[in-house]
């Protein structure tokens, strides 16, 4: 089973083709799994991995020990996949490479719509054109859930057939009496059918809608609001999402997968409002079509960060590009928060250096990133602690 990111260079799968061995795009093999089940399948640019997994703690707290398959480990379970003995699968989709066109789900999830993944799609237009051929794939006495607030994927969703439901302010799951916090968010999950209070122990408004959106999938799926409210409470997080992964000397480490000017957005909003004299946000730009593609956009989005550090640009099996570099990014910051300390380190060996004479006590450094930057918070933790 090869990801899009594997090239064709790659030593076991030429040995695989040596061989004979049947290979199949993960696309493929996602589809061949979720085959004859009743899955939900959650799509969209943002927040794919934790409402997948939101839908699949909601489920099995429900006791329905459903089959899962996601882009990141269920912190309670210590796995992303499970084969289970309900009839319900959930699944997390990838629009990346268009594979999601693949999957016929009884339920479909577009959390939300924004231009990604360019070296893919060349518009949004075009995306949306993608989402609604998802949509018309969903099993005709299926439903589609999608948000409120986004008028034309609410029209593609109407114009399906499909049974919508909506969700997020105005929808029809929505939450009420919103307190957030640094540790968490509490509100009162509000259906048709009745209302419900949540304490999620995940932080950011963004999760809020996460959650409205698992938790409409699993109404649908036949789970009462209390059950589903349940389940919100129970979700203790996924990997590389606002996780955890330290302090030494006073420094708290935190590492999250936000690698889109939108997810840096929202991860520091829900980062900011900590105990830390200090934001400092180490991002490393990932792959080169999005870094030049969205490299302005990035500007913007790191507002709530007191320090900024950029790195170069991890590929992800694309090849460099002239004139492509983090620099980019550590650019746009100049030019969207003026004044605000920026540093661009092309040099991984330099970044551990710079952070550990950067960091007092006080400081949370959040590193963000769908690349190797993961690895960053440890090492830090490890330099300060002087074992390096």
């Amino acid at each position: 089973v090869v990801s899009s990111a594997i090239p064709a260079s790659n030593p076991e799968l030429r040995r695989a083709e040596e061989l004979d061995l049947e290979v199949m795009a993960r696309g493929q093999a996602l589809a061949a799994l979720l085959e004859g089940c009743r899955s939900i399948v959650v799509a969209g640019t943002h927040g794919k991995t934790t409402t997948t997994s939101m839908a699949a703690t909601i489920l099995r707290g429900a006791g329905m020990d459903p089959t899962y398959l996601i882009g990141g480990g269920l912190n309670d379970a210590g796995t992303n996949a499970k084969f289970g003995s309900a009839e319900f699968a959930v699944a997390e989709s990838d629009e990346s490479d268009g594979s999601l066109l693949l999957l016929a789900p009884h339920i479909g999830v577009v959390t939300n719509v924004e231009l990604d993944h360019v070296d893919r799609w060349a518009s949004l237009d075009e995306l949306y054109d993608a989402f609604r051929t998802f949509i018309d794939h969903i099993d005709a006495g299926g439903s589609v859930v999608v948000p409120v607030t986004d008028e034309v994927l609410a029209g593609l969703a109407t114009s399906s057939g499909r049974r919508v439901v909506t969700f997020d302010d105005g929808g029809h799951v929505r939450a009420e009496n919103i307190v957030l916090g640094l540790h968490g968010v509490r509100f009162r999950l509000v259906t048709s059918s009745g209302h419900a209070d949540v304490s999620l122990r995940v932080p950011g408004r963004h999760n809020v809608s996460n959650a409205l959106a698992a938790a409409a999938a699993c109404l649908e799926a036949g789970v009462d609001v209390s059950a589903a409210a349940a389940g919100l409470s129970a979700y203790r997080g996924v990997e590389r999402r606002l996780q955890m992964r330290g302090r030494s000397e006073g420094v708290t480490v935190i590492d999250d997968y936000a690698h889109h000017p939108t997810e840096i957005r929202a991860t520091l909003a829900a980062v900011r409002p900590g105990p830390w004299e200090r934001v400092v946000a180490v991002f490393q730009p990932h792959r080169y079509s999005r870094t030049a593609a969205l490299a302005p956009g990035f500007g913007a989005s790191f507002e709530d960060a007191d320090r900024i550090v950029v790195t170069d640009v991890y590929g992800a099996g694309e090849q460099p590009v002239p004139g492509v570099t983090g620099k980019l990014v550590s650019d746009a910051v100049c030019t969207h928060v003026p004044g605000r300390p920026v540093a661009y380190l092309p040099h991984r060996a330099d970044l551990i250096a710079y952070l550990t004479s950067l960091t007092r006590p006080g400081d949370v450094v959040l590193t963000l990133g769908a690349g190797d930057i993961t690895n960053v918070g440890e090492e830090l933790l490890a330099r300060l602690d002087g074992a390096l």
